[in-house]
């Protein structure tokens, strides 16, 4: 892909990153700050939108090469970089070189992180697990052996900079289960110590680090917070929706048999939900080493027992969690521990069963020898048997009928390996040579290679380039915006192009943007009420369902009060059989003389459920009870003279003084000013921007100075300051 100039494409790059980044570079290259996104639902926070990622350092490459091409490579660097950082572990962890290659190779090039790549931001997370483990690690060591204070200091710099690094990368689930492996490897090793003071020194020290952490990416994560405050995820999700993704029992069997009920590469894939939530393939030889060194050692005293024991309780566990809704276990955890109801998909916990069988499979190669007596014997057999497993399999392919087909593929593959492996045990010398681990680390890249062949399509560039007839549309009437209602949305991204059976769904991929799907109007700066992002505004979820519930007269009126002016309708036609509607007399700006003030959503919501408004005449705010004396008359506005990424400004005649309505979303830090003079901006009609203007004519303006960006920037500048300091500075005792 790479070398062709091809870029990814299918799902996520496509709708979220390649848009999100586009924009976020562009409103750069105009001398903004990206804060704010108003082209999708109705303006949304852009920097505090957290798997945006506008911090993270290596994102700055999209600069040079544009987000279409970069994230491709970002994709290929952060592969690399995981398998660097394992290596990195494995050799802190004294496993020799073909054990730290093994080890490396196992993780960075699994099912779980290959088949996850397109999604940019638990690639990026994903990454930075083993190199977080490495300098915890360290940094216990430096404690438990050296008594000086300063010998500490420069390991703690390091291990706060890499979790940094890691919480700016995008996805905070990923970046939660790292610092759950974390606690958990640190209890495992003060288990370890006979001094009391020692380990609540390490404790005092992890926690400072966890602080200087969060300081370094203040920046980014206390904008994130607030956003997360305005969504329902700032209490908890649905069960149901929480739950989607739990690990499909059967699919453990994918340790072995990754394919067994198919691939969306090969365009057959017919398991339970999708493919890239349950894929955890290591290799056949890891698998083996793995469970060899599991057998060997479980049981033994020493320090290399106690690790292997670590390690299968870690992947125990995790793969329990990854089961959720399948076992009685994570129901009861998402109802009564916290943290674990803020998160979907708990297939991802195998994220840790990956990591630890990874780390198993290096230290197994240690204990990799050739057999003798019994254990040549069954070696023997089962090479046979598995190769035999492999020839029938294949043959049964060419003439059997009624077998599955995907099964007859996945058992061909496995025998094949399994075989190989078998092979290289009876015969491969241990010592090896550095021909003799090429052979070893050749046998596994391919089948890495061939496991994951496909995972991630490519299209030429030309897929995010050129012009729609979408542009055109919404040109025309003045800019209004296009809606796609959630079940023409599920439709025609689920059943027509992202469909979960396969990559290839015969289409051409610029249909996608034909129909608009979302966010794909944002590549051209097409303004859209949907908001493709895991983050949506309660208040905008609200008011969005309230309109999809309405009645079809009753539902145009609202989307004519969003400033909607074409509607996407399943019509059998068009591009992906999308064709859009018009929208009669939508506006982004309204004019009332009249408000209601209401104590509560609830409230408001109620009064536009029953119809009982004219956006014409009354706005309803959430306000004091004052804002009903203030009537005021006909009113005009004149053009929108700026209308930036965080600032909006246009004049304003009304002789009695008037209430504006701007079909954007309300959110904290959005302040209006009238001539000069802060004003106040309420929230109406649920998720959107009232304010009263007094009588005269006036130059109007609404900007967003969100408190939280720039406190964050303030204490993320000290965190780097003092970071500096104790790395360059600090000299030990």
């Amino acid at each position: 892909m790479l070398l062709s100039g091809r870029v990814l494409y299918w799902g996520t790059p496509l709708l979220q990153f390649v848009p999100w980044h586009r924009y976020a570079i562009d409103v750069l290259r105009e001398g903004h700050l990206p804060l704010w996104n108003a082209l999708v639902g109705a303006g949304a926070p852009l920097l505090a939108n957290y798997q945006s990622a506008l911090f993270y350092p290596p994102n700055l490459l999209l600069f040079v090469t544009g987000p279409e091409f970069g994230h491709g490579l970002l994709v290929f660097l952060h592969l690399a970089w995981a398998g660097l950082g394992m290596r990195a572990l494995a050799r802190h962890l004294r496993i020799k070189p073909a054990g730290q290659m093994i080890a490396a190779m196992a993780f960075s090039l699994s099912g779980y992180m290959v088949a996850r790549a397109g999604f940019i931001s638990i690639n990026h997370t994903a990454a930075w697990l083993p190199w977080a483990v490495l300098a915890l690690d360290r940094l216990l060591g430096k404690i438990r052996t050296d008594p000086r204070i300063g010998a500490w200091i420069r390991p703690l710099a390091v291990f706060s900079l890499i979790l940094g690094m890691q919480w700016l990368a995008g996805h905070a689930q990923t970046a939660w289960y790292t610092l759950i492996l974390i606690l958990a490897w640190t209890i495992w090793r003060l288990l370890e110590w006979h001094d009391r003071g020692r380990q609540m020194k390490a404790i005092g020290l992890l926690a400072g680090a966890s602080l200087l952490a969060f300081a370094l990416t203040a920046v980014q994560l206390i904008p994130t917070l607030e956003y997360l405050q305005q969504t329902p995820r700032a209490t908890a999700l649905d069960m149901e929706y929480a739950l989607t993704y739990s690990f499909w029992p059967w699919r453990t069997l994918g340790l072995l048999l990754p394919d067994l009920f198919g691939s969306p590469a090969y365009g057959d894939f017919w398991g339970y939900g999708n493919f890239w939530e349950d894929a955890i393939y290591i290799g056949v030889l890891p698998l083996l080493l793995a469970f060899g060194i599991a057998l060997k050692k479980v049981r033994a005293r020493d320090g290399e027992g106690r690790l292997v024991r670590f390690l299968l309780l870690l992947a125990g566990i995790s793969l329990l969690l990854a089961l959720g809704k399948n076992t009685p276990v994570y129901p009861y955890l998402f109802t009564h521990i916290p943290t674990f109801s803020l998160f979907q998909a708990p297939a991802r916990w195998n994220l840790l069963l990956v990591f630890g069988l990874a780390l198993l499979a290096g230290l197994g190669y240690e204990r990799w020898t050739t057999p003798t007596g019994r254990g040549l014997y069954w070696t023997r057999l089962g090479t046979v048997g598995a190769a035999v497993i492999g020839l029938a399999a294949f043959l049964g392919s060419l003439g059997l009928n009624g077998v599955e087909p995907t099964f007859v593929r996945a058992f061909a593959i496995a025998g094949i390996w399994l075989a190989a492996a078998g092979a290289l045990t009876l015969f491969l010398p241990k010592t090896l040579t550095p021909g003799r681990q090429l052979l070893v680390g050749g046998a596994l890249l391919l089948d890495l290679v061939i496991a994951g062949w496909g995972l991630n399509p490519s299209l030429p560039a030309s897929v995010y380039q050129g012009g729609t007839a979408l542009k055109q549309l919404a040109s025309n009437e003045g800019n209004l915006r296009l809606y796609m209602p959630t079940e023409v949305e599920y439709t025609v991204t689920f059943e027509r192009s992202h469909r979960f059976d396969t990559f290839d769904a015969g289409i051409d991929w610029r249909l996608v943007r034909e129909a608009g799907i979302p966010n794909t109007p944002l590549l051209e700066l097409i303004p859209s009420l949907n908001n493709f992002d895991p983050f949506i505004p309660d208040r905008f979820a609200l008011l969005t369902a309230a309109i999809e519930a309405s009645p079809e007269g009753q539902r145009d009126r609202l989307l004519a009060l969003l400033d909607v002016g074409w509607v996407a309708v399943d019509s059998g036609t068009g591009p992906l059989g999308v064709q859009y509607q018009q929208v009669q007399d939508g506006r982004r700006l309204w004019l009332m003389p009249g408000a209601v003030a209401v104590d509560s959503i609830g409230e408001a919501l109620s009064i536009i459920e029953a119809g009982q408004f004219d956006p014409s005449r009354m706005a309803i705010l959430e306000a004091p009870d004052a804002v009903e004396r203030l009537v005021g008359g006909p009113a005009s506005a004149g053009p929108i003279v700026e209308d930036g990424p965080n600032r909006i400004k246009f004049n304003l005649k009304a002789p009695q003084g008037t209430w504006i309505v701007l079909a954007d979303s309300w959110y904290p830090g959005w302040q209006i000013d009238v001539d000069g003079e802060r004003g106040s901006l309420y929230p109406a009609f649920v998720a959107l921007r009232g304010a009263w203007v007094p009588a005269g004519t006036h130059e109007i303006q609404m900007s967003y100075h969100p408190t939280s960006f720039y406190s964050g920037a303030a204490l993320s500048m000290l965190g780097w300051i003092l970071w500096a300091v104790l790395f360059f500075r600090w000299k030990e005792e």
